[in-house]
């Protein structure tokens, strides 16, 4: 796969998205029936690879769109021959779609994980996962020891 790493498919599909090429980011995608996507929201997941074309094509219709990104941590390629992973932070310039009111520019943090495969000699994903930590997930606050150093946070 020649000019091709994961690393470069996950941010190609990326571009296509702020160039608002749905071509690019269609096929930056599997079309296999296996393909598992966690979409930001308001669905939970996303399976089969008609399925994320469709929402791809739905996405392009609203308007609401990525103007740029930027690695805060990472990335994270973890490759091998079968199966590969890109992961990290990703700060997002996001704009809404246009409507009763107007568009808005806002950053957006994401922690990434793309999966990707081979597929026809290209890095295809096969699953991508995008959150953010919960405040408190299980209502007893912070678990880390008061007083130890404590663990890194992205762009620390």
């Amino acid at each position: 796969m020649s000019g091709n790493t994961p690393l470069a498919a996950a941010e190609g599909m990326l571009r296509g998205v702020i160039d608002r090429d749905l071509d690019a980011v269609l096929d930056s995608f599997t079309s296999a029936a296996d393909a598992y996507m966690y979409v930001e929201g308001p669905r939970w997941t996303t399976r089969g690879g008609d399925n994320v074309a469709q929402g791809w094509r739905a996405y392009f219709d609203t308007g609401i769109g990525i103007d740029s990104f930027s690695w805060v941590e990472g990335p994270q390629v973890i490759e091998t021959p079968a199966l590969s992973a890109v992961l990290g932070v990703v700060d997002y310039q996001v704009r809404s779609a246009e409507g009763s009111q107007p568009a808005e520019h806002a950053p957006l943090r994401l922690r990434m994980t793309w999966l990707l495969r081979p597929e026809d000699g290209r890095w295809r994903i096969v699953h991508e996962h995008g959150s953010q930590p919960l405040v408190d997930p299980y209502g007893s606050g912070d678990w880390w020891p008061e007083g130890a150093t404590p663990l890194p946070t992205a762009g620390s």
